[in-house]
């Protein structure tokens, strides 16, 4: 059984966030996804940690979980119908899946989308020119989760005339912002130019006011000849356009995703259904690797557009793909009819050019370039690894005059990865084997300390989170699992003696999840590692498996694409037997963060499973407790609050809470500019004090030199400096924008960077390191055991 311990995606990451892949198998219209459903609710009440029968009161949670899947700002439904569905469904869902009826989901999706084609045409009209005031003193909502529900349609009306409003005013303020910007480097540069004598650059025209975007005509015919940028208007048009095109594009597969989920989440916020490109996409998430051609699609003017290309796959060293081409027909094998992909959605496009290794594909193509011709390409599917996720290290030279160089190692790992399917194998994808590789590489170099990035790390495989911990511990106990059953098993690292005894420090944020809490809690009980980051984890302390639902339907029915649970079979606890739900892992050394001002983590999502604890487990500390938690704490916090980078992110949570709070925005266009031309003149502050002191702290040399470390270079002789392999190295992988048009308000100039990469978190994390290494060098360790 494979454990996955992750984050969930929801609806937006599915409507929005097509572009990344989809299923490989053959299209079946003849699935039955009432039985579908009948059989996920019969998994769920046999396999869920809680072990509770689809009752009332579930039935009622997972209505307004379907409805708030659709309708979370209360926007499209009143509230005469929404006490209708409560009437007609709240307590009868149990009844209707019982009997293989999904019925009511499909009525409840009908209305949407009815709801959302009558409202697409009346945003038609508000985006006619001269509709919208923006001189007005009204407000909008940024959030209208928790508001009532309209009384009416002329109530829904002016709701959305209002968020109409918004949300052109911030297209019109983007390009506001963007020549305040060029104002701003323009000065900049010419402020430079006067103190070193160099003429200025020349200058370029500033943005067009929102009323100016409109084609370029030629002078004598009047033709159009260059594509101007949409108008606010536009783009906002386009937007909604391209949402009800997905939603009409749903079919019985899309709503019973949406609805089991919906019921599973009424169980806990991390079970969920996964219909069969969901699952599809898992398994690449997981094994990093995919049968393709090697790029990502999204979809653009009713085609697919490419918008990456992974370097060395198929497309990429075909020469023929490149970003921004449309896809507009498919073809199998080297010869016969391309498919027309008109009407298609992007999933099954996706489907069509997804195939066996070794086989052919041919590909209709619209050049980026070109767009007035096309071409035909050929392309082999080969297996095509995602780099771009894997573990990943640095070298990093701490540099300080008169003394040598600190070597520090780092290590980023994005999630714990694995084949699960193939984990006895030599060479399988394994997150633990590739942060073995990263860390004997880094002590043949002769690191002083170590460092474990895990932010924004969401989980993975449970078993390679035990693995990992294994390489900084003795064998011993990791973690604790208890079942529905209250059976409870500790699970031990195999690893005789640890690949890696030296200074550890385990860096974390909110964003931190299950797995990453697993590994972060065993090395933090045993007195192995010093956690640094944000208060503390995400808190998620559940553990799910994936279970296929073909497997439990009747042997004769028709289940082609059913789909899988991911349902919560156990909670995981730490070796002290404290559970990490709710509560995460507390950091010992806390540096201010972004997340502060947000609602991450477990305690914010609906209907999580409660905290508790059990037993604390034998174990004995690892060599280098007593860690000087005290110590650190200090000498970090004197640095922090010195630090003015910390300060302005202190500032930038202060305001957002405020922001929070009021819940509204301002429809006042000069109101707007004036508000955020003074917070563009506090970051333009903050840049330019930046600046001073990089340019400061730089005076004696450059305090780190940095050699990046991938998978590819370990055999490397010589490990390159950042400097060298961003002037020798191709870019990891090739971006083309969502939208074609590219974002306005920022440049690769505008953009706020730190030398090497490394910004304040990651600085001060280096501080604790160097501490750390400076505290325990000769402090006599205590290695009892915990009882």
């Amino acid at each position: 059984m494979n454990l996955r311990l992750r984050l969930s995606p929801r609806l937006l990451s599915f409507t929005m966030g097509l572009s990344l892949s989809a299923c490989s198998w053959a299209q079946s219209d003849k699935t039955d996804f009432g039985a579908v459903a009948g059989t996920v609710v019969n998994m769920l009440m046999d396999n869920h940690y809680s072990r509770r029968d689809f009752d009332n009161e579930l039935s009622k949670k997972a209505l307004q979980n379907y409805i708030d899947y659709y309708d979370y700002n209360r926007l499209y439904f009143t509230k005469a119908e929404i006490e209708s569905f409560h009437a007609n469904y709240e307590t009868k869902l149990d009844d209707y899946v019982a009997l293989n009826k999904i019925d009511p989901a499909k009525e409840i999706f009908k209305a949407y989308a009815q709801h959302l084609k009558d409202r697409a045409a009346k945003i038609r009209e508000l985006l006619q020119p001269g509709k919208l005031d923006f001189n007005t003193k009204e407000e909008a909502s940024i959030s209208r989760k928790d508001a009532p529900w309209a009384n009416s349609e002329a109530e829904l009306d002016e709701l959305w005339k209002r968020q109409i409003t918004r949300e052109v005013l911030q297209e019109r303020l983007k390009i506001s912002l963007a020549a305040l910007r060029k104002k701003e480097k323009t000065e900049a540069e010419v402020k430079k130019a006067d103190a070193t004598g160099q003429p200025a650059p020349a200058t370029e025209a500033a943005p067009l006011k929102p009323e100016e975007a409109k084609p370029f005509e030629d002078a004598k015919d009047g033709k159009a000849k260059e594509k101007m940028p949409d108008t606010p208007e536009q783009k906002v048009q386009k937007r909604y356009d391209s949402f009800l095109k997905i939603i009409q594009e749903y079919d019985d597969e899309d709503i019973t995703n949406f609805f089991l989920s919906a019921i599973a989440s009424a169980y806990d916020p991390h079970s969920e259904y996964l219909s069969a490109p969901e699952e599809d996409r898992f398994k690449i998430e997981m094994k990093k690797s995919v049968i393709g051609i090697g790029a990502e699609l999204g979809m653009k003017d009713g085609a697919a557009e490419i918008r990456r290309v992974v370097p060395t796959g198929p497309a990429d060293k075909s020469g023929a793909i490149h970003v921004g081409d449309l896809i507009t027909g498919v073809g199998e094998g080297a010869e016969g009819e391309l498919k027309n992909l008109d009407g298609l959605k992007l999933q099954k496009i996706v489907e069509l050019i997804r195939g066996s290794e070794n086989t052919t594909v041919r590909l209709r193509i619209i050049p980026a370039d070109d767009p007035t011709t096309f071409r035909e390409v050929r392309i082999v599917r080969q297996k095509v690894e995602i780099k771009d996720t894997l573990a990943k290290a640095e070298l990093i030279e701490m540099n300080k005059p008169g003394a040598a160089p600190l070597r520090i190692g780092w290590i980023q790992l994005e999630s714990f990865y694995g084949d699960m399917e193939n984990s006895n194998r030599r060479g399988a994808m394994s997150a633990t084997g590739h942060v073995r590789a990263l860390l004997n590489r880094l002590q043949k170099e002769n690191i002083s300390g170590l460092v474990l990035d895990l932010r924004g790390n969401g989980g993975g495989f449970l078993e390679e989170a035990i693995r990992l911990s294994g390489l900084f511990i003795k064998s011993g106990p990791v973690v604790q699992q208890r079942d529905n059953r209250d059976r409870t098993e500790p699970r031990f690292s195999r690893g005789s003696e640890p690949v890696y005894s030296g200074p550890l420090v385990v860096v974390t944020d909110r964003a931190s999840a299950s797995a990453s809490e697993i590994c972060a809690a065993a090395l933090q009980d045993y007195g192995r590692a010093v956690v640094v980051g944000d208060k503390t984890t995400f808190g998620k302390g559940t553990v799910q498996t994936i279970l296929p639902v073909a497997d439990q339907m009747p042997l004769f029915s028709e289940h082609d694409r059913a789909g899988s649970l991911k349902v919560t079979i156990q909670k995981f606890y730490r070796i002290n037997g404290w559970s990490t739900q709710h509560k995460g892992v507390a950091a010992d050394v806390v540096l201010p963060s972004r997340y502060d001002a947000m609602e991450v983590g477990e305690s914010f999502l609906k209907d999580p499973l409660p905290y508790d604890v059990i037993k604390t487990m034998k174990f004995d500390m690892a060599p280098t407790n007593p860690l000087p938690i005290a110590d650190l704490k200090s000498r970090s916090e004197a640095r922090v609050t010195a630090n003015p980078e910390f300060k302005y992110i202190t500032d930038y949570v202060t305001r957002t809470h405020d922001i929070i709070k009021k819940n509204t925005l301002s429809l006042n266009e000069n109101d707007r500019i004036a508000e955020d031309t003074a917070t563009e003149a506090t970051f333009f502050k903050q840049k330019q004090e930046r600046k001073t002191r990089i340019a400061e702290a730089n005076k004696t040399g450059d305090p780190y030199t940095v050699f990046p470390l991938t998978l590819d270079t370990l055999g490397e002789a010589t490990l390159k400096t950042d400097a060298q392999v961003k002037k020798d190295a191709k870019p990891e992988a090739r971006l083309s924008p969502d939208d074609g048009e590219g974002d306005p308000t920022t440049t690769a100039d505008d953009e706020e960077t730190f030398p090497h990469g490394i910004e304040p978190v990651k600085a001060e994390t280096l501080q604790v390191v160097r501490d750390l290494i400076e505290l325990t060098t000769q402090a006599p360790k205590n290695t009892a055991k915990r009882d």
